[in-house]
């Protein structure tokens, strides 16, 4: 009886449980810290099946207490037992009848007394709000679907086939979109005041054939059904070319560059690259077509030169001269499945407030022992302490 005791005490109402849950996520701090292997390493999914388990058992925790709440003794004589005892010179069966006439409820041994608080109510608040959010927050994860791809002028993309995407997350329980449009940009518009990131101007073509205009930009998302939209930022692809006398290739390759932000000599592109013993920065103005190399073998430098795109068709130093073929503009595009922020942000408002109510209002419950004189108590609650020594 007294291990079935322990066993309950411990599923329902000891914060232990729910500190193991931790373990995993903080195995995982660990391991980017110190890049060490750890268990679970095999597993596609540690954190993902780790909340769902917590949140059934906060579900769980919720349904105790809920179950709770229509009981005349909702916490019991077992838990929370304090320390301190006091005692008094008023007979057990004084104490027990000013005690009844305030409120409290007695259990079947007349040595335990509780009355209902409202601090219990927020501790059922609290289980419900965080059994939202975890709930909410696992089942979007299970059916996760967030890619990237490039994008640029010229045929529509459909978005829902898999290979066109460069990255791609999943869940477990994540299909392949077939609701998704098809996509075609048919203008890029570089970045500027009133477009920070650059947007693309394009046409989705829904399934049925209708077409929509948008100028996609970010942050703005444009909705196609279950999921969202995003022109993330403006991405440019110079193909370089150094050679030695014309002749001798030193690199020939793409270089994708990124936004940088804060702006560099008013260069807003830009991305390094390492090509065997070859140390490379590439820069991008675009308002201006400015295009910067800098390549670098060891301490030396072989390039340090900038062009303008499409009017210059090469700079040399030296006898080594670079050139760009062309330039590609690229739009970084993601495609997500919305999540159901309302709902984990109203679980989380309702757990703050129900966590708020806990602290704030204690649980006012009193044990008390006869004695031959008077009776020994021990209590919880201001409301107790003042009855019991006014």
């Amino acid at each position: 009886m007294k291990i079935d005791l322990k066993l309950s005490k411990f599923i329902f109402t000891s914060p232990l449980p729910i500190l193991l849950f931790f373990i995993i996520p903080l195995l995982f701090i660990l391991r980017s810290i110190f890049h060490i292997q750890l268990p679970l390493a095999a597993s596609k999914y540690p954190l993902l099946y780790n909340n769902a388990c917590l949140s059934l058992f906060v579900g769980i925790r919720f349904i105790y207490y809920l179950k709770g709440s229509s009981c005349t003794i909702r916490y019991g004589s077992d838990r929370g037992v304090p320390r301190n005892e006091l005692n008094i010179t008023q007979s057990a069966s004084v104490v027990k009848g000013s005690l009844t006439a305030a409120g409290y409820h007695f259990d079947s041994s007349n040595a335990y007394a509780e009355k209902h608080d409202i601090g219990y109510f927020g501790t059922m608040l609290l289980y419900f709000g965080l059994f939202l959010v975890l709930f909410t927050g696992t089942l979007d994860n299970m059916r996760q679907f967030s890619g990237t791809l490039l994008h640029g002028v010229g045929a529509a993309v459909d978005l829902n086939t898999i290979d066109r995407y460069r990255t791609l997350v999943t869940g477990p329980l994540t299909s392949a979109p077939t609701t998704l449009p098809k996509m075609k940009i048919i203008r890029n518009i570089i970045p500027e005041a009133a477009y920070p990131l650059g947007a693309a101007e394009s046409i989705f073509i829904d399934a049925d054939g209708k077409q929509h205009k948008v100028v996609l930009k970010s942050p703005e998302p444009y909705h196609a059904g279950s999921y969202d939209i995003y022109m993330a930022k403006m991405l440019y692809e110079p193909k370089i070319s150094v050679s030695i006398d014309g002749a001798v290739p030193v690199f020939k390759g793409k270089v994708l560059l990124w936004p940088l932000m804060p702006k560099i000599d008013n260069f807003g592109f830009y991305n390094s690259f390492i090509d065997g013993n070859l140390d490379g920065e590439v820069f991008y103005q675009p308002e201006k077509s400015r295009l910067k190399v800098v390549l670098r073998q060891g301490k030396n430098t072989l390039v340090d030169k900038e062009l303008i795109f499409q009017v210059e068709q090469q700079q040399t130093s030296g006898n080594i001269s670079f050139v760009c073929e062309r330039m590609g503009v690229w739009s970084e595009i993601k495609v997500v499945r919305r999540r159901h922020m309302p709902i984990i942000v109203f679980g989380a408002v309702i757990a703050l407030i129900g966590l708020a109510i806990r602290l704030t209002v204690r649980p006012q419950r009193v044990w008390m022992k006869e004695l031959q004189q008077g009776c020994a108590v021990k209590y919880t609650g201001k409301d107790v302490e003042r009855r019991l020594t006014a």
